[in-house]
């Protein structure tokens, strides 16, 4: 009998357990989508532009770090680092079992070439994928965040070789980089694309295609690439040989391309997508209340101002503009900085403070009016306000109190247009005015100051001034409050744009699904916990 009942107890235990390693799979190992705007042009981390590129390369790679999921830097690829007592040169002692993942596809073209790769990630892979970042050539989007490194500004405009960075491999495991000041943000460009390895034989290998398809890339993280759908979608899988400590859970997540947020929102509802990003209230009523929904405030609806046209140069034309906008007639809760209510300084979190604005002021807008139809030799001047059908009565509000307190002397009128017709009329200057979602989608103010430098392709007002270029140079080598305010000020003071009021983006996941993170930045989405 007690043999009986010791038998049905264990054959008990097998049947729980099954029940519970099918609980568990259930959670783990899922196949997870998510919607992007734009279709990687290249998977190259060192080129990377456009979110989508960066978000498929900071799933795909392991840096020296990976950002956590309050933002923190956690040590990836670096085993431990230390630096020097006067804070310029770090010393990164790499992990030993670093591996590039060597798909069957990159398998088939080297054997084609008659050749083949050693899969371990040396100091050499972060060397050279850090110098190709900083040479001119590669046109690297996100150089500014390697600026700091000794020689980076004199190499990045030819006048110095390459040899002269203050970048090197002391050995196989140990790097060492030289920096020329003191940058607060230096680890978190750690954590980003432009510093991720890159193999130089491989590199060279491929003769000019690296990361423009499956072949021609190679990764180290918890995913590979796994295909690429021509103007599609692009698929990442789980990476079985990772040996890391942030070994991905999910088999796969796609990234399919679809620009319509109204319909993203339904299909992160009813779970077709399993999270994604939401601006407009208009898209974000269309989220079912069963999906996790986590807002941040992080869009500055403003106004601003073609600083290439030919009567909008003229800086008291734009303070006359600017001066007679009543921002409480427009929102109850006006906005007066350009960088979002709570923005990070080497990775601190503080509130915008001491930045000079233009108030209203009557009186300002009428004089400055009139010295700038002297300076231009105007009489009367049309002004447009180019806007979305979202922003249409924020910017008739705007022409309503032009007309109000400057007079018959100025006409200004509105133009509304399409989303993708209003993108491309900024980005080629076909514009007077505009009513534009200045959208921070990074929290690293550093990063969101820098956007209105020239010849940043952040900067799409035109904006050149040797003023601005000197106090973002002395933010970017002391990140402190001070100069942010000063940056700030500048702009706002010479009127390049009037923030007007805040919006907030949700970042929503549908229903059962969790572990999927981002932090600080819209390209910083991190699937390699997801489960659902």
């Amino acid at each position: 009998m007690f043999k009986k009942i010791t038998a049905i107890l264990t054959a008990l235990c097998i049947i729980l357990l099954c029940f519970s390693g099918c609980t568990d799979k259930d959670k783990t190992g899922k196949a997870f989508y998510f919607a992007i705007s734009e279709m990687p042009r290249s998977l190259d981390p060192q080129t990377a532009k456009e979110t989508s590129e960066k978000t498929v390369a900071v799933n795909i790679f392991d840096g020296l770090f990976k950002l956590g999921e309050n933002g923190e830097l956690q040590n990836c690829a670096a085993e431990s680092y230390s630096v020097s007592d006067d804070g310029l040169t770090y010393t990164f002692n790499l992990k030993k079992n670093l591996k590039y993942f060597i798909s069957s596809s990159v398998q088939d073209f080297l054997a084609k070439k008659n050749t083949s790769i050693s899969a371990d990630i040396t100091a050499e892979d972060f060397v050279f994928g850090i110098v190709r970042g900083i040479l001119p050539e590669t046109d690297a989007a996100d150089y500014g965040l390697l600026k700091s490194i000794k020689n980076a500004e004199a190499v990045h405009s030819g006048v110095v070789d390459k040899s002269q960075l203050g970048v090197k491999a002391v050995s196989d495991y140990v790097l060492e980089i030289t920096l020329d000041y003191k940058d607060g943000n230096f680890l978190f460009a750690l954590s980003q694309p432009i510093s991720f390895p890159c193999n130089e034989e491989f590199f060279n290998l491929t003769g000019g295609r690296y990361g423009l398809e499956a072949k021609y890339m190679l990764s180290n993280g918890g995913f590979y690439v796994s295909s690429i759908n021509d103007g599609t979608s692009v698929k990442i899988s789980k990476n079985e040989e990772y040996l890391g400590e942030f070994a991905a859970v999910p088999s796969s997540v796609t990234f399919l391309l679809n620009d319509d947020l109204t319909d993203n929102a339904e299909k992160v509802s009813n779970g077709t997508y399993d999270c994604g990003f939401f601006e407009t209230e208009e898209t974000k009523a269309k989220l079912s209340d069963k999906v996790q929904k986590n807002e941040y405030e992080n869009i500055i609806c403003s106004l601003v101002f073609n600083t290439c046209d030919e009567y909008l140069q003229n800086v008291n034309l734009r303070t006359g503009l600017a001066s007679c906008v009543e921002k409480n007639v427009i929102s109850d809760k006006p906005y007066n900085y350009i960088v979002s209510p709570y923005y990070k300084l080497s990775g601190k979190s503080v509130v915008n403070t001491s930045v000079e604005i233009n108030s209203y002021n009557i009186e300002t807008a009428r004089n400055c009016m009139i010295k700038s139809f002297e300076e231009l030799k105007l009489e009367t001047l049309t002004v447009e306000v180019l806007c979305t059908q979202e922003y249409e009565q924020t910017a008739k509000a705007i022409v309503s109190c032009w007309q109000k307190n400057i007079g018959v002397e100025l006409n200004g009128n509105v133009k509304v247009v399409e989303a993708d017709k209003f993108k491309k009329l900024i980005k080629s200057g076909e514009y007077d005015t505009a009513v534009y979602p200045l959208t921070n989608d990074s929290d690293n103010a550093v990063k969101l100051i820098s956007a209105f430098s020239s010849g940043n392709e952040s900067n799409v007002f035109g904006y050149s001034s040797e003023i601005f270029e000197g106090l973002v140079n002395s933010l970017e080598k002391t990140p402190s409050e001070s100069n942010l305010a000063k940056c700030q000020s500048h702009l706002l003071k010479n009127s390049v744009v009037l923030p007007l009021y805040t919006e907030k983006t949700a970042f929503a996941l549908s229903k059962n699904v969790n572990g999927i993170y981002f932090c600080g930045d819209k390209a910083n989405v991190y699937f390699y916990k997801g489960q659902k």
